[in-house]
This record gives structure tokens, sequence and C-alpha cells, in this order.
């Protein structure tokens, strides 16, 4: 059975877990044109449980490769989708493997939206602590370099890189496609930065602190995990050598 059968899209705590009509035909042990012929025979119903949405796909098929459109199916609708299914022992097996893993996949965004809204506070303090630093030509430049040199010890890096890894625009919340886990590493990096900015630490000797900490350690993201539909309607080490910089009076 497929390991992965739930998805996010665009892997946002804003939207509604799914699986697709290919996950549904290749763990049911059915052809994928049954399946997809079953969902337009009942799309009116499947609809009730909201919109109907797809992807187009290339698959292999006895004539080779086509493009085929793949369907994106709520937890509701591919529930409702099943019971249309003869009930074999495959269908059966699958149908228990995709409610857990879409029970797994609420709990995780339930974690992600009360991680967010933690983080929210502490990049609110590392925000203020940059906000009460002496006016300078490139202050208005700090809070990115301070949230990229944050990314880069968390995922190994920038928020450029990672908007390009989940294919997102600037307008696009970036946290929003990190997991509990990772918003949790944000968030707690961003306290630290925080801290010794207020004790006086320039950018410099925060980064080599940070370089030191946690770059040496750590590494890159690799793969993306986004899955996009579209609808049918069109602390830093503190054994350090830094000196703090002094405030102005």
């Amino acid at each position: 059975m497929t390991n992965k059968l739930v998805f996010l899209d665009p892997d946002s705590i804003e939207e509604e877990p799914f699986t697709t009509s290919k996950v549904i035909a290749e763990n049911g042990k059915v052809q994928h044109h049954t399946v997809t012929r079953l969902i337009q025979t009942y799309e009116n119903d499947l609809k009730e449980f909201g919109r109907v949405r797809f992807k187009i796909d290339t698959l292999q098929t006895k004539g080779g490769l086509q493009e085929t459109k793949i369907y994106c199916l709520n937890e509701q609708q591919a529930t409702l989708l099943i019971t249309y299914m003869r009930n074999t022992l495959p269908v059966r097996q699958f149908k228990k493997a995709l409610v857990k893993q879409f029970y797994v996949m609420h709990k995780e965004l339930n974690s992600r939206r009360v991680t967010r809204q933690i983080g929210k506070q502490a990049r609110e303090a590392l925000t203020n602590a940059i906000q009460c630093l002496p006016d300078s030509p490139h202050k208005g430049m700090k809070y990115k370099h301070y949230t990229d040199l944050v990314y880069k010890a968390v995922f190994g890096k920038n928020a450029k890189q990672l908007r390009d890894e989940f294919g997102i625009s600037r307008k696009d919340n970036l946290r929003d496609r990190f997991t509990a886990a990772e918003n949790g590493r944000v968030e707690k990096l961003e306290q630290q930065i925080g801290a010794m900015i207020e004790l006086g630490y320039d950018y410099k000797a925060i980064k080599e602190a940070i370089n030191r900490k946690y770059l040496l350690t750590k590494s890159a993201r690799k793969e993306p995990r986004h899955d996009h539909c579209r609808e049918t309607h069109q602390r830093p080490d503190h054994k350090n050598n830094f000196q703090p910089r002094r405030k102005s009076a």
C-alpha cells in the first residue's frame, strides 16, 4: 500500500486535506479509469461535500504516456466514493488506512495552527527588538536578514529559496507551509536572536554564533511537499567570545 495517502494543497494550514483518484485506484487495486468513471457518475453527490477539484498528470497507460485528469477529493468525498466501490479486501484495507491518515493530518494541522499563534508572539518580540535598535540606513533590512538567518539555520535555505520550493509568491504566508515541529524550531530561534539583540549583540556576532551552533550540523530540506490541484469550476551558544555592542545613551 502507498505510504502517502493524504495531502495538502498547497501544504497550508488554511487548506483542506485531500486524497486523489490515483491513490484510490492504486490502493483499492482497481483501474484508474474505473475510479474516474465513478467520480463522474456521482459527481453531483460528491459536490454536496465541496467542489470537486482535479489536476492534469501524466500516467503510464497501455497506449503509452498520456495526460490524465487526477481528481482531488476531501475526506467526506473520498469516504462517500469508496462506498460506491466493491467492498473487496484491498478496498477495506485502504479505507482503514485512509481514515487513519486523515485523522493524523487533521491532528497535525491543529498543532500547526497552535504553534503558528505562539510563533506570532515570538516574531513580534524579534520585530520589537529590531525596532529598538539605533536608526541606520540599513535598519529596514535587518528583519529580512534575521529571518533568512533563522531559515538557513532551520532549513538550510533562505526565504526566497523556500518560496521557490513551495511554489508560492511573496503574498503567501510561508510559515503556513511549515510543520508544527518546524514552526517550533523557528519560534525558538527567533526568541534567542531577540534576546541577543536586547543584550547588545550586533548582527555579525549573532550570525557567527548561529552559524557555529546550527548551520554546521543542519542539512538542507531536499523534497518539496506541495501537490497542486485546481477546481473543476474553473538560543545561541552561551560559550562565546563575543562582546556586546554598547547601546546608545
